[in-house]
C-alpha cells in the first residue's frame, strides 16, 4: 500500500474510532436509562438488564458505524483540506479518484462488518433475546405488575391500581378506562373494582388482569344514564405499551427474508441490507463534501453532513414503508434510495473537479462565438 494511502487511512481511522466511541457511549447511556425505567415499570425483568444491554449494543453498532465513519471522514479530510494538504496532494497528481480508492480501504471492511451484524449476527441474537424474555416472563409473570401505585396510559384514558399481592394473584384492584372509539356512542367511561384478580400475558406481549367478583360503574358526569354491572370475571388490558420491539420479521433470518414474497419480509431485508450500503455511499460522499477552503471554520461542512445523513436515513425509512405496503419491490427500493445518493456523489465529484467552471466557460465561449 502506498505511503499516502497509509497516511490517509491512519488519519481517517483515528477520527472514525473517536466519533464512533463517543456516539456509542451516548447511546448506551440512553439505553441503560430506558432499560432501568422498563425494569422499574415491570415490563422488563431486572435480571435481564445486562443481557439486554449486550444485545442492544450489537444492534446499536448497525446505526453507529455508518455515522461514525461518515463524520470521522468529515473531520479527517476537512482538517487536511483546511491545512492545504489535499491541495498539495492534487498538485502531485493524487486527485479525487486516488482519494476515494484510499478511503475504500477503510469503508469496505466497515461495510462488511455492518452487513455481517445487520444480516446475520443481530437476527440470530434477536431470536436468543426473544427466548430469554419469554422464559423470564413465564417464570416471573407474577412479579411483573407493580403494586401499591397507579399505572397510567400516556393518554390518560386508562388507569389501573393494584392494592397488594394475595396468594397467586392480586387484591384490592381499581381500574378506570375511557373508550378510545368515539364513534360508538354507547361506550362510556367507567370505573370498576374487584377484590381479587390474576395476571395473564398473551403471545403478543400484552398483559391483562383478570378481575373476579367485580363491579363496573359506567356513565358520564351530568347525565342520568348510569349503569352498574356485577360480573364473575372480566379482563382488563394493563395500561402501557405492548412488548412489540421484536416482530416476526425481525426474528427471521436474512435468507428467509430474501426468499420470501411477503412485503413485510422484503421491507425488513431491504432495511438490513441498506445499513451496509449506506457505509460505502456515505464514505464516498465524504470525499468531495469535506473539501474546504484553507483556514476555514473547523465545523463549516458538518451542517451539510448531518443534513445529508438525516435525509438519507429518512429516505430509507420512507422506502421501507413503501415496500411494506406493496408500493415498491425490494430492488426498486434499493435503486431509488442508494441510486439517488450515488448520483449525488457523482455530482459533488463533478463540482469539486471544476465541472461547473468548465461548463460556464463553454457556455460563455459559445455565446460570444469563440472557438
Amino acid at each position: 500500500m502506498p505511503i499516502l494511502n497509509r497516511y490517509l487511512l491512519r488519519e481517517a481511522s483515528v477520527a472514525t474510532l473517536g466519533v464512533t466511541l463517543i456516539v456509542m457511549l451516548i447511546m448506551l447511556a440512553n439505553l441503560l436509562a430506558r432499560s432501568l425505567s422498563a425494569a422499574a415499570e415491570g415490563s422488563l425483568p431486572s435480571s435481564l438488564i445486562p443481557a439486554m444491554m449486550g444485545f442492544n449494543a450489537v444492534k446499536l453498532l448497525i446505526y453507529v458505524l455508518p455515522v461514525g465513519l461518515f463524520i470521522g471522514l468529515m473531520f479527517a479530510l476537512g482538517r487536511m483540506s483546511r491545512d492545504s494538504e489535499l491541495t498539495v496532494l492534487r498538485a502531485c497528481g493524487y486527485g479525487p479518484r486516488h482519494l476515494s480508492q484510499a478511503i475504500l480501504w477503510l469503508a469496505i471492511p466497515v461495510s462488511l462488518l455492518t452487513a455481517s451484524i445487520s444480516l446475520f449476527a443481530y437476527p440470530a441474537l434477536q431470536q436468543v433475546q426473544s427466548r430469554m424474555i419469554d422464559s423470564a416472563r413465564s417464570q416471573q409473570v407474577f412479579n411483573q405488575l407493580p403494586v401499591g401505585r397507579f399505572i397510567e396510559e400516556p393518554s390518560g384514558k386508562a388507569v389501573l391500581y393494584i392494592g397488594s399481592k394475595s396468594g397467586n394473584g392480586y387484591s384490592d384492584i381499581f381500574a378506570f378506562n375511557e373508550p378510545t372509539n368515539t364513534k360508538n356512542a354507547r361506550q362510556k367511561p367507567g370505573v370498576e373494582m374487584a377484590p381479587f384478580g390474576k395476571l395473564m400475558t398473551d403471545s403478543a406481549g400484552h398483559r391483562y388482569v383478570v378481575l373476579e367478583q367485580g363491579r363496573r360503574i359506567q356513565g358520564v358526569a351530568g347525565e342520568q344514564d348510569w349503569s352498574v354491572i356485577d360480573y364473575q370475571t372480566h379482563e382488563i388490558l394493563v395500561p402501557g405499551r405492548a412488548d412489540t420491539e421484536s416482530t416476526q420479521e425481525n426474528r427471521k433470518s436474512s435468507l428467509q427474508l430474501l426468499h420470501s414474497n411477503l412485503p413485510g419480509d422484503q421491507a425488513e431485508f431491504y432495511y438490513r441490507l441498506s445499513q451496509a450500503l449506506t457505509v460505502l455511499v456515505l464514505a464516498l460522499i465524504a470525499v468531495p463534501l469535506a473539501q474546504a477552503k484553507p483556514r476555514s471554520g473547523r465545523y463549516g461542512r458538518l451542517f451539510w453532513a448531518f443534513l445529508l445523513y438525516a435525509l438519507y436515513f429518512n429516505l430509507i425509512a420512507l422506502t421501507e414503508n413503501a415496500i411494506k405496503h406493496g408500493e415498491l419491490n425490494l430492488w426498486q427500493g434499493l435503486t431509488l434510495t442508494h441510486g439517488t445518493f450515488i448520483l449525488l456523489w457523482l455530482g459533488l465529484l463533478w463540482w469539486m473537479s471544476g465541472g461547473s467552471r468548465r461548463l460556464w466557460q463553454r457556455l460563455f465561449r459559445r455565446q460570444h462565438g469563440y472557438a
